[in-house]
């Protein structure tokens, strides 16, 4: 009887596994080139610690965003460091909204200066990038796509030069497109 039982709950505990992995896009591919990306027009808050955390300041942005009429369909984190090598409660990073540059004037023109507390604008440029798309969870991105990208740029022989930025775009209740920039030189 308690073969059996633990027969069944190892059963269970592997297929819970294989579905977990399933649903957060474990099994897709990643679609790795270079291109030139930008500008692109951010409205942020700035992060400092672990960067799963960005996450509420991301929501902020997105939810000040949309009760003041502006198309934030693109989400996005910018990360600075890197956290192989700085500690966890020391990381840099700022997330928001992609907006179009022309909301900014349309819409913005006036509220540059009454901004909420903390908010900013600014402005990333046009640069050449590593871009990988990924239609599954951001949160294994640090698994699947960055060292596939490391794999790129060591094969190309390209450096890295600044910050990575991942772009979130939520398609429905269960589907998510990830696109990661790696600016290089």
């Amino acid at each position: 009887m308690i073969k059996h039982t633990l027969f069944a709950v190892s059963i269970g505990l592997v297929l819970f596994f294989l579905y977990l992995l399933q649903h957060t896009g474990a099994f897709k591919s990643v679609a790795i080139g270079t291109d030139e990306r930008g500008p692109y027009t951010l409205i942020y808050l700035e992060h400092t610690g672990a960067y799963h955390k960005i996450v509420d300041k991301i929501i902020q942005v997105e939810t000040w965003a949309k009760d003041n009429s502006l198309n934030c369909r693109f989400t996005f984190g910018e990360f600075f460091d890197n956290p192989n090598v700085a500690e966890e409660g020391r990381l840099k990073s700022r997330g928001g909204c992609l907006i179009d540059s022309t909301q900014v004037e349309d819409v913005l023109g006036f509220k540059k200066a009454t901004l909420p507390e903390g908010f900013k604008i600014t402005e990333l440029p046009k640069r050449k990038t590593i871009v990988a798309l990924f239609n599954g969870s951001p949160g294994i991105g640090p698994f699947k796509v960055y060292p596939k990208v490391e794999d790129f740029m060591l094969e190309r022989k390209l450096v890295g030069n600044g910050a990575v930025v991942e772009i979130y775009e939520v398609l429905d209740a269960k589907n998510m497109n990830t696109t990661y920039l790696f600016p290089v030189q």
